[in-house]
């Protein structure tokens, strides 16, 4: 037989205690019933007439009166207030306690702290949110909140819809199979052919990738950070020249400005972007300054417009990162309208991936294009092989990432808008308290991720892995605070916003083959984390 636990300073008085329950200092429990196992926490007041089932915690400050009835395994969180007297002080008037309405709150029940139950029913498995006023009967499986509270959603009830649902964060077998007799058909010709580099294969892509961005030029590089260093060798960029960009991209983009000989000058971004503050740019213009990198994050670019008008008027280079801008669009122009080039990574995982590294620079400038052509191949130029007119580089594509891309590309306008269609999915679904990715008339987001931002965000990816979700931080550490980047002095605060943002950042899965109804089960786990994180900040830790 378990043993009942009561504390020396606790007052029970006429009560029932089950087997193996606790009681807690300065509790007062009088004529109840309490069940087995169940916990009476510190300075909780039940009062006659209130029965309390088996497995039940009732936490510190909570007040159970008169006619309350709660079912098993419920929980009560801190501070709630059950209310028996629908107009107080109806005894005073009466002399009775005959206005008095009891309350039942079902089995498996959860109520937040501070909530506060008039006599009403709470259903099987609900849940009653922090702070909330119950006022209505609430219905089983359900979550209420708020002040009167109201059903904020239901819950699943059948095995079907509780069942764990794996969902990655990106999907490129799936993706591979919708097109894989294209894929080896291209992949056979390579081979057939021995054509690997600087093939047939590659001047195709270049010319159909070149007309997919609306340019006079695509060139075909190793991978998108080659794709920066040798637009920026092209356009004049060196030692000593000071290159404008964010603190919130990967180090491709700072590492390719290294790479010229070029100082790294960071301007901080704008809050509800995530993009490069257009409005701090000026600020960091000097006399050293030769450049402008823009970084068109998650598939939205930045505001080109406004960047090009800086741009003229400092005479300045621009030169676009559109690494995870396939298919965007400012005021209907895509990467390299505004620029004097716009840089493309194609590594896998991109709206537009290859099977391995390889990247691109578009641009509407024939000597530019010229410049970089031989850059990427040894200083040749088109049709020479041991001519050599300056010192370059080994930066070329190969024919098999180009016939891999060529397939592809068919199908990019496609895989855009069904991921433009996935994003508006998830705003439909998730809780209007996420700050969700920004976008505007100005802009075509092409949703490259999906990235949320949220509170605690580790303890939402540990309640993913539970539930079979996969999530994604990019770039959690903004580049002036990377060793790498020690020497530039920097320190934190100097770029609040950005560190700001990328401590909140969580990315969604995202990609053209999600379904509908993985979707709604994401958004609906988001939601219930939500949820549940209000009720109880230590939820999912």
């Amino acid at each position: 037989m378990e043993k009942v636990t009561i504390a020396s300073t606790a007052m029970v008085k006429d009560s029932f205690i089950g087997e193996g329950a606790q009681i807690w200092e300065f509790a007062n429990v009088y004529g109840a019933k309490i069940g087995k196992n169940t916990k009476i926490g510190s300075y909780v007041e039940v009062q006659k007439n209130t029965v309390i089932g088996e497995n039940v915690v009732v936490s510190s400050h909570s007040f159970i009166c008169s006619l309350v009835t709660i079912e098993d395994n419920v929980f009560i969180g801190h501070g709630v207030m059950t209310i028996n007297d629908v107009y107080p002080p109806s005894k005073r008037r009466t002399g009775t306690d005959a206005g008095w309405k009891p309350t039942l709150i079902k089995k498996n029940a959860v109520i937040g702290s501070n909530a506060t139950l008039m006599p009403v029913t709470v259903g099987e498995n609900s849940i009653v949110g922090a702070g909330a006023v119950v006022t209505k009967d609430v219905p089983d499986n359900c979550v209420v909140a708020g002040n009167p509270a109201q059903i904020v959603r239901y819950l699943p009830t059948t095995q079907k819809e509780v069942k764990v649902m794996k969902v990655p964060l990106a999907d490129l077998k799936l993706q591979h199979a919708k097109i894989r007799d294209d894929l080896d058909a291209a992949i056979k010709k390579v081979l057939d052919d021995c054509s690997f580099i600087m093939s047939e294969q590659v001047s195709n892509f270049e010319n159909y990738f070149a007309e997919f961005c609306q340019a006079k030029h695509a060139i075909g590089v190793s991978n998108g950070t080659s794709a920066i260093s040798l637009a920026l060798e092209a356009c004049g960029i060196g030692d000593g020249d000071e290159v404008i960009t964010t603190p919130h991209t990967f180090i491709a983009t700072t590492e390719a400005i290294s790479k010229v000989e070029a100082k790294i000058k960071f301007v901080d971004i704008e809050e509800k972007t995530h993009l490069i503050d257009v409005t701090k740019i000026e600020a960091a213009i000097t006399e050293k300054t030769k450049a402008i990198i823009p970084v068109h994050l998650n598939g939205l670019m930045c505001d080109m417009e406004k960047i090009r008008e800086i741009a003229d008027k400092y005479n300045l280079k621009i030169i676009e990162d559109a690494a995870q801008a396939h298919g965007a669009r400012c005021n209907d122009h895509p990467p390299g309208f505004y620029s004097d080039a716009a840089t493309f990574s194609f590594y896998p995982g991109k709206n537009l991936g290859a099977f391995g590294d390889a990247g691109a620079v578009i641009t509407n400038h024939d000597h530019l294009a010229e410049k970089i052509l031989m850059l990427r191949n040894h200083g040749r130029k088109p049709g020479e092989k041991y001519k050599h007119e300056i010192e370059g580089y080994n930066e070329r594509m190969d024919g098999l990432q180009a016939a891999v891309l060529l397939v592809k590309l068919k199908y990019l306008r496609e895989w855009n808008e069904q991921r433009i269609k996935n994003a508006q999915l998830y705003k439909n679904y998730l809780d209007p308290r996420i700050i969700l990715p920004f976008v505007s008339d100005k802009y075509k987001h092409v949703y490259h991720q999906f990235p949320i931002r949220i509170k605690n965000r580790y303890k939402l990816i540990t309640f993913f892995k539970k539930k079979g979700i996969s999530s994604g931080i990019n770039y959690p550490t903004p580049l002036h605070l990377q060793p790498a980047y020690a020497s530039l002095g920097h320190r934190e605060g100097d770029f609040p916003v950005a560190e700001v943002v990328t401590k909140e950042i969580l990315s969604l899965p995202m990609y053209p083959e999600l379904s509908e109804e993985q979707i709604k089960y994401v958004a609906d786990k988001v939601n219930e984390y939500m949820t549940m994180e209000t009720m109880n900040p230590y939820y999912g830790s």
